[in-house]
């Protein structure tokens, strides 16, 4: 069964969770697990640069990023060969994650642009811990 209720007909074989703190340092600890779960997967690049910016907002934009909170990150491989990726955070009381066009010269707002290019499917929703947001390859 899939640890994501939206996807019923597609059941999870595996799923590996690992806890990060809530520090930039983390995002390169983030880096290798995605590496490391994802070995031999043709989009493994995508999978790793899309991960690393939603665990950069988490640290940036949540309380995952205050007082130590940190932030899980999961795999799941799918029947159907589709990995979902998943970022739980500590959530943000202001706002849900939405795409913004960044201008030129802006130097944030373009993580949720490169995962809406990148991804086959991507969302967000309020989870167990805070925020979920997810995205398939």
């Amino acid at each position: 069964m899939s640890l994501h209720a939206a996807h019923p007909l597609h059941p999870t074989q595996s799923a590996r969770a690992r806890w990060f703190p809530g520090r930039p340092g983390s995002i390169s600890q983030v880096r290798r697990f995605i590496a490391e779960e994802l070995p031999s997967h043709p989009r493994q690049d995508d999978a790793i640069l899309l991960t690393s910016e939603l665990a950069t907002n988490a640290i940036e934009h949540t309380r995952s990023g205050q007082h130590g909170d940190g932030f899980f990150v999961t795999v799941e491989h799918t029947c159907t060969e589709i990995v979902r990726i998943t970022v739980h955070d500590s959530g943000n009381r202001q706002q849900t994650p939405h795409v913004t066009k960044p201008e030129t010269d802006d130097k944030h707002g373009r993580g949720l642009f490169i995962v809406d290019a990148l991804a086959d499917r991507w969302g967000s929703r309020k989870g167990w811990h805070g925020q979920e947001t997810w995205f398939e390859i």
